[in-house]
């Protein structure tokens, strides 16, 4: 009876959306402590810190750096699962955001350095790409 009331009003879209909003931001927020997580059991930066602390500071800084553009990536594509999206897209935005998440955390274990930053440049193009062309 509910499901036709809502039909009937039109707001089926609606219900949708806040049932299927909480799993996909959910998906995406384990899915970024995931990646951040085995980043750091993989990450070792002893070795930097101990043979140039200059350098090792310097590229901490860039994780600081490349970690806030990570959070607000992830702030939007948590706004942007509350409206219908594909599933395709979804899983883009999710495993996007999960990598850029991922290869900050081991830019900052230093560990992984060139890879990561590929990594990170490469989720980055593709959500914003992905966002442009999203309908």
């Amino acid at each position: 009876m509910a499901l036709s009331v809502l039909v009937a009003t039109g707001s089926i879209r609606a219900a949708n959306r806040s049932t299927l909003a909480l799993p996909l931001r959910a998906g995406l927020l384990l899915g970024c402590v995931a990646a951040s997580g085995f980043a750091l059991w993989i990450g070792d930066p002893s070795g930097y810190l101990q043979a140039d602390p200059a350098l090792a500071r310097l590229l901490r800084g860039m994780a600081v750096i490349k970690g806030l553009l990570a959070l607000g990536a992830v702030g939007i594509v948590y706004w942007r699962l509350a409206s219908p999206v594909s599933k395709f897209g979804a899983m883009l935005y999710i495993a996007g955001a999960s990598l850029l998440a991922g290869s900050t955390m081991l830019i900052w274990q230093l560990s992984y350095i060139v890879a990561a930053a590929v990594v990170f440049h490469l989720a980055a193009l593709s959500l914003l790409v992905f966002g442009w062309r999203d309908r």
